[in-house]
Order: structure tokens, then sequence, then C-alpha cells
């Protein structure tokens, strides 16, 4: 559970490598690449040109950087939403029950502070699906 997370961050250096278990049932050289973020793609032909093929196949399968941007703006908005939304809720009812001017600015801190709470946790429960994670 408390493992250490590398972000996805759409950096992906390929190494062009000769696999060895494919390359002694076949008889022959056999190119795989292997990825910086440890992902190892297996070209179905064995040539280097394939295994890189096979790469750019798994880059373009991962999370890029427009789609984290997208993603974080929208979690942006969210977050603005709960806060204002708790905010304004505590504004109301404080005003609703006609308190003093002293306890409407209590209640006002409160929906402040609470508000950023909850937008807090928006964030962190969403975590995982602006930037997704591997181990």
């Amino acid at each position: 559970m408390l493992e250490r997370y590398a972000i996805d961050d759409g950096h992906h250096v390929p190494e062009i490598v000769i696999s060895e278990d494919t390359s002694a049932a076949a008889g022959t050289a056999r190119y795989a690449a292997r990825c910086s973020c440890g992902h190892v793609s297996h070209s179905p032909d064995g040539s280097p040109e394939a295994a890189l093929a096979a790469h750019c196949a798994h880059v373009n399968t991962r999370l890029g950087p427009t789609h984290v941007g997208l993603r974080t703006a929208l979690l942006f908005v969210g977050c603005m939403a709960v806060w204002a939304a708790v905010l304004t809720g505590s504004v109301q009812l404080a005003h609703g029950l006609e308190l003093s001017h002293t306890a409407i600015k209590v209640a006002t801190a409160c929906g402040t502070l609470l508000g950023a709470a909850g937008a807090f946790g928006l964030m962190v429960a969403c975590r995982r699906f602006i930037a997704p994670t591997r181990a």
C-alpha cells in the first residue's frame, strides 16, 4: 500500500535488445524494445524495426501530457465548485439563522475551511484518474 509510484509523464526511452528466450526458441536473433518505464515490447517477426514499431504502439497507449492538462483543468473546476458550494451554503445558513455579525464572520471562515477541505478530498479521490501511476 505504501509503495513508491512513478507518474506516467509520457517520456519513454526505448532500448533495442536481443530477446534471449525467443531467440533460443527460434534459432535466430529476435529483437525486443525495452522501455525506460519497464515495459518490454516484443515484435512478431523479431526485426529491430518491428521491435521499435511495437515500442511506438506501447507509447501511444500511454497517457500523454495534453490529456493530463485537460484532466487537471477539469479537476480544478470541480474543486472550485465544491469549495464555492460549501462556502455559499455556510453563508446562507448563517444568514438564515439570523446570527450576529461576528457569528456570520465565523461561519464564513468555517465555510471557507470546510470548502477547502472538501476540494482537497476531491483532489485526493481523483488523483488516479488525473495521472495514472504504475508501481
